[in-house]
Order: C-alpha cells, then structure tokens, then sequence
C-alpha cells in the first residue's frame, strides 16, 4: 500500500515509515509498492503482477542491506518466490500492520507467511496488543525478534494544535476512517440521531473513502442529520491537521480489531480527546476520563450517552484532558519513533 495522486491517504503511513527513515541517514535503493487503490478486478491484477515483478528486479540488483517489508500476507508470496530463486542471504525485516495478521493469514496466504516468518530477522509491530496476537498466531516466532513502533508516528510538524480555528458556538464532533461497516460509522449516526431527537445541538464532520460511501450519504438523509452532518471525501494531511483543530471531540467508533489507531492519535496531538471503542489497540493509548473516554463498540446508546458526558464537563474539566491528550500524542511523535527503529535496524545489521 502506498500513496497516489488520486489517493492520497492509501498507506500514507508506509510512506511516513519510508520518509522518516530516509531523514535518520538510511538510503532507499529500490522499492516495490502498490501505488493508489485498485480500481476494478483488472486493475487489481494488473498492480500485484507488476508489484511482485518490482520485487524480483530488486531482490535481483542486491544492491542493499536488508529488506524491510509491510504487509507480510500481501507480499510473501512474491518475496518466497524471489528467495528460492536467488537464494541471496540478506536480512529482512516485516513490518506488519494488522489486517494482514487478523484477516488475511489464511490458507495459502498463511503457509506463505509461516516460511517467511522462519527466515525473518525482525519482526516490527505498531502496538502491544498485535504482539500478543503474533504470540498466539505464529507461537514458534522468538519474541525477542519481536520490536514494537507505532506505524511511523505522529508528524508533529503537521499535526498539532493551532489556534483552535471555531467560526461558530456549536459542540463539534468529527468522525476520520475509511467508509467500511467494521469502522463503525453507522453507530457513529445512530448515536448522533439519538441526540439530536433529544434536542441536543451539534455539527459533525466525517472524511474519508470507501466501499459505503454511497450508504454513508444515504443514512444521513434518512436520519434527519443533512443540517448537522457534512461529509468531506479524502482529505490530504495537512487539511486533515486544519479538521482535527476544528473539533471538539474525535469519535474513533471501530468495530474492527484496530492495531494501534493512529487517526486517534492524529486528533490527540491537535489537542482534541477521544471517545473510542473499547477494543484492541485502542486500548494502548486511550485512558478512560483521562484523555478520552471509552465505550463499547456498537452501542450507539451508551456513545451518545459519553458524548453528553464529555460536553457537561466544565470548562477546566475539558482542558485538563485536552492537555492529557496531547501529551499521550507527544509520546509517539514521528521524530522519536523514527530515530529509535532506526537504530534498531542499525543493531540487526552489527549482529554477526
């Protein structure tokens, strides 16, 4: 996954790992990427064949020191290929990222994976709770192989708080994912929908792309939410920065097992606390009425119930956990996760 003109945010944190790493002095020789979101079976086809193809003619040059691969379930099959047909012994590194451990590590896909694992000298993953999946999943991996970094940060030269940029009084709500039901958009409706049939006055923003875009626009009209809702399709990062400054409260309402969740830590370092789901990696950097708050993932009730909650805080009430915020975001700024997996793949490659 990698980003295209037309699609901006598609594996924007694979080219935020790439760029991070460049700027702690490493070099990128040659790289193999599938660039933008296929657009049809074809044009799927069309990307895997000349992205495996790029892995070959890479592997082939050799002109490097160790291959750092995202996605393993998508890309072992190329690289297996290539190493049994070049047999070269370079150190390579697997930068997994969730859904290719939860969902697609099955049948062949897993068997790929499984070999690859056995040659495999490091093994990065974004948060504790996908490390403890990988123990259950693959439990012959050495955990001390196992390294976590937060999906290349937070860039803080993006996001971060600015004047808080308010054109109006209106409690501000926003909502930033991919437009999938395991994302949970529609609980994140229906609990606007209770609110605002209980005369409770909000504006809500939602960005981003996907398969149910058209069922997103759909369910807003038939909620009766055209006048407080607006959806803005993709949104580069830098605007995105703008997005998370304009609210007051970010509502992370998946209902997917979530690696780490780095849209909500996105919102956090432009000083916007969190109401999320209570599930997976969220559950890494959430502190319930710390910095955010918890609810159970689908109960649009008890969402609404937390948005109410969070909106009759007092004023320093709020501010205290705005401050909480951002300091849980400083934590995972992109300059010292960057420096630190770098010096961790500079110690792989001083082992003899």
């Amino acid at each position: 996954m990698y980003p295209s003109e037309d699609d901006p945010d598609y594996g924007i944190f694979v080219r935020n790992i790439e760029k991070a790493l460049e700027k702690n002095g490493a070099t990128i020789t040659e790289k193999a990427v599938i660039s933008g979101r296929p657009k049809s079976s074809t044009d799927k086809l069309y990307k895997y064949k000349k992205f495996y193809t790029d892995i070959f003619s890479a592997y082939r040059k050799g002109d490097f020191d160790l291959v750092y691969l995202h996605f393993i379930s998508h890309s072992s099959p190329g690289l297996l290929m290539t190493k049994t047909m070049f047999g070269k012994k370079k150190k390579i590194v697997i930068n997994v990222h969730g859904s290719d451990i939860l969902v697609h590590n099955k049948g062949v896909l897993k068997t790929c994976n499984e070999k690859l694992l056995k040659q495999t000298d490091l093994l990065i993953v974004p948060s504790d709770f996908l490390k403890g999946i990988i123990g259950e999943v693959f439990p012959d991996f050495p955990e001390n192989d196992i390294y976590i970094s937060p999906s290349g940060g937070i860039d803080s030269d993006i996001f971060y708080l600015q004047k808080k940029i308010k054109s109006e009084k209106t409690f501000h709500i926003g909502f930033v994912s991919r437009i999938e039901t395991e994302k949970g958009w529609r609980t994140f409706l229906q609990a606007l929908k209770l609110l605002a049939s209980n005369n409770f006055k909000f504006k809500a923003s939602i960005t981003g792309t996907g398969s149910e875009v058209r069922d997103l626009k759909r369910t807003i009209i038939e909620y009766n939410l055209k006048e407080q809702v607006n959806y803005f399709g993709v949104l580069s990062q830098k605007e995105l920065s703008i997005f998370y400054n304009k609210l007051d409260l970010f509502i992370f309402p998946t209902e997917a097992e979530e690696s780490l969740g780095l849209v909500g830590l996105e919102a956090m370092a432009c000083g916007t606390p969190v109401i999320g789901s209570k599930i997976a990696g969220l559950e890494t950097f959430i502190k319930d009425k710390e910095n955010g708050l918890f609810f159970t993932s689908g109960d649009e009730k008890e969402l609404a119930e937390k948005i109410r909650y969070y909106f009759n805080l007092s004023n320093n009430e709020k501010s205290v956990m705005q401050q909480q915020a951002l300091r849980t975001a400083h934590a995972y700024d992109e300059k010292q996760v960057a420096k630190k997996l770098f010096q961790k793949l500079k110690q792989l490659l001083n082992k003899s």
